[in-house]
């Protein structure tokens, strides 16, 4: 279950959303507030002048979500460093033995393009450890309705397990969307899998070919969507090697809409 959860601070408003936000899910966690200012093309003659503000403005927002924190009485860190957000994030994620990253995500449509923030695609591609990607109007639920969208491959168990621990802790509901031709082999499955937390799931079904448009659809009568990154598709088996082969374009388009808070289970 999830111990450590780091938060990537971004500086926004919506921080203080993120925290309450968290904070109820997992109240007996250890929260790594982590700012990383990234000067990119600031590095050279204004680097002291921008890292001097950029920092000023990290510490401003980290003593805010500190207050909150203090009040809850939880367990926390913060810290700021200078580097890439994402891999200099996953090497301190990995160095505290994090096993929950959160992040915001900018993605949406424009110009009828689908749009995807760089850093959260790239976070997506190389982190072996869950990310928990938030968009807007966050609304705090300490018992969450479970969506689970899975193709029934051997990377998407972990996400079923993964499924079936929360909602034991939670104590509360899971939708499982079957997104594979073979529902019933991968229905037994699932069940067989959720049956150790001692959880009973729903199921619904999608149609062939229709993955994105029926987990966006589902996703209204939930609260929290919970997937694998892991793809059937042949090419996942190269991610290593190439990263792109890692982001699935369901998935893709899946975290660019973002319906819902999206728990992305990485193997």
């Amino acid at each position: 279950m999830f111990r450590k959860i780091l938060i990537i601070v971004d500086n926004s408003e919506a921080m203080k959303d993120v925290i309450e936000y968290m904070t109820t899910l997992f109240p007996e966690a250890f929260y790594y507030l982590f700012s990383i200012i990234n000067l990119g093309s600031f590095a050279g003659y204004y680097t002291k002048v921008v890292y001097k503000e950029m920092n000023e403005l990290s510490q401003q927002t980290l003593e805010s979500l500190t207050e909150i924190l203090e009040a809850k009485s939880l367990k926390f860190s913060t810290q700021i460093e200078v580097g890439d957000p994402v891999s200099d994030t996953l090497s301190f994620a990995r160095r505290q033995g994090v096993d929950l990253i959160v992040m915001e995500t900018h993605a949406g449509m424009s110009a009828n393009k689908i749009k995807l923030g760089k850093t959260t695609a790239s976070m997506i591609m190389h982190s072996n450890i869950p990310v928990l990607l938030l968009g807007e109007d966050l609304k705090p639920v300490s018992k969450p309705k479970i969506l689970h969208p899975t193709s029934g491959s051997k990377y998407s168990e972990l996400a079923t397990q993964i499924t079936g621990e929360v909602a034991s802790k939670w104590n509360t509901s899971v939708d499982v969307l079957i997104l594979n031709d073979d529902k019933e082999r991968v229905k037994t499955r699932v069940e067989n899998i959720l049956a150790n937390y001692q959880k009973k799931a729903s199921f619904d079904f999608a149609e062939s070919g229709k993955e994105v448009s029926s987990v966006i659809s589902q996703s209204s009568n939930t609260d929290i969507i919970i997937g694998s990154r892991g793809s059937p598709r042949k090419s996942y088996k190269l991610r290593f090697l190439f990263h792109p082969f890692a982001l699935d374009p369901h998935v893709k388009l899946i975290v660019a809409f973002l319906p819902k808070p999206f728990l992305l289970v990485c193997d």
